[in-house]
C-alpha cells in the first residue's frame, strides 16, 4: 500500500507541474471557466437564485473540471505514444495503471482550481450570493462527483491506450458529457431518447444531488441518487481494471503498444 501511494503521489506531482506548461491545458483550467462563467452568468442572470448557483456558478467550473480530466485520460496517452515513451512507462516497475491514475489525479487538482476560480469570478462579477440550503450534501456531492469523474477518466485512459484514435475520441466525448450530465442546463430539457444515456453516467446523478442540496430537499430524497452514483462509479472502476488487464494481455501477445 505504501508503494502504491508513493507511485500515485509522484505521478500526480509530476503531472501537476508539467501539464500547466501546455498552452491548451492552461486554456482549459484558466480561460475556459472564465468564458463559460461569463456566458452562463448572463444566460441565468434573470433566472432563480438556485438555477444561477447550479448552472452559472458550479456549471462553468465543473465543465472546465471535466475538460482537464478528459485531456488527462486521452491527450496524455496520445502524447506519450507520440513521444515514444508510452512503452517505457508501461514497462516501469511502478505499474502502468498506477502511473496513469496518478496523472489523472494531478490534473484533477487543476480541475478543482477551475471550480474555485469560476465560483469566485462569477459571484464577484455578477454580484450574486451562493444559495445552498444543504451545504453538507453539496460538499458530499462535489466529493463524489470528483471521484466519479476520475473513475470515468481512468476507464477512458484504458480504452484510449488500446485505440489509435485517442484525440478524435477525446474531442468526441468532451461536450456530450456536459450535455448528458446536465452541467449547463437541466437534464429534463434533454430529448427523451437521450435520458437512458444520461442515466448511465455517474456525474449525472451527482449533478442531481447538487441540485437537491441547493434546493434543500429532505435527506430521503438523496438516498436513491447516492445509490446509483456509487454503483456506477464502482462499475467504472471495475471495468477500468479489467481493461488494464486486457491491455497487459494484448501488449504481451501483439507487442504493438508503441505503434502509433
Amino acid at each position: 500500500m505504501g508503494t502504491m501511494i508513493r507511485v500515485l503521489a509522484s505521478s500526480a506531482i509530476q503531472q501537476f507541474r508539467t501539464s500547466i506548461g501546455r498552452p491548451m491545458f492552461r486554456f482549459c483550467v484558466v480561460a475556459q471557466p472564465l468564458i463559460f462563467g461569463l456566458l452562463l452568468g448572463f444566460i441565468y442572470l434573470e433566472s432563480s437564485p438556485t438555477d444561477f448557483t447550479l448552472y452559472a456558478v458550479f456549471g462553468s467550473g465543473l465543465s472546465a473540471f471535466w475538460s482537464s480530466i478528459c485531456f488527462s485520460s486521452a491527450s496524455d496517452i496520445h502524447r506519450e505514444r507520440w513521444y515514444g515513451t508510452l512503452e517505457i512507462i508501461y514497462a516501469a516497475p511502478a505499474g502502468f495503471s498506477r502511473i496513469v491514475l496518478g496523472k489523472i489525479l494531478g490534473n484533477t487538482l487543476w480541475g478543482l482550481f477551475s471550480v474555485l476560480l469560476s465560483l469566485m469570478v462569477v459571484l464577484a462579477g455578477f454580484g450574486k450570493t451562493l444559495v445552498v440550503a444543504r451545504p453538507l450534501w453539496l460538499l458530499l456531492g462535489l466529493t463524489l462527483l470528483t471521484i466519479a469523474l476520475v473513475a470515468i477518466a481512468y476507464l477512458f485512459a484504458a480504452l484510449f491506450t488500446l485505440s489509435r484514435s485517442a484525440r478524435v475520441l477525446m474531442n468526441f466525448m468532451e461536450y456530450p458529457v456536459y450535455i448528458l450530465c446536465g452541467m449547463l442546463f437541466p437534464q429534463e430539457a434533454l430529448p427523451a431518447f437521450l435520458l437512458p444515456l444520461s442515466a448511465l453516467l455517474a456525474p449525472a446523478w451527482a449533478i442531481r444531488i447538487l441540485r437537491l442540496a441547493i434546493l434543500g430537499a429532505p435527506n430521503q430524497a438523496f438516498l436513491p441518487l447516492l445509490g446509483w452514483l456509487l454503483a456506477l462509479t464502482l462499475a467504472y472502476i471495475v471495468l477500468a481494471l479489467r481493461m488494464f488487464s486486457r491491455i497487459d494481455q494484448k501488449c504481451r501477445v501483439d507487442a504493438t503498444l508503441e505503434v502509433y
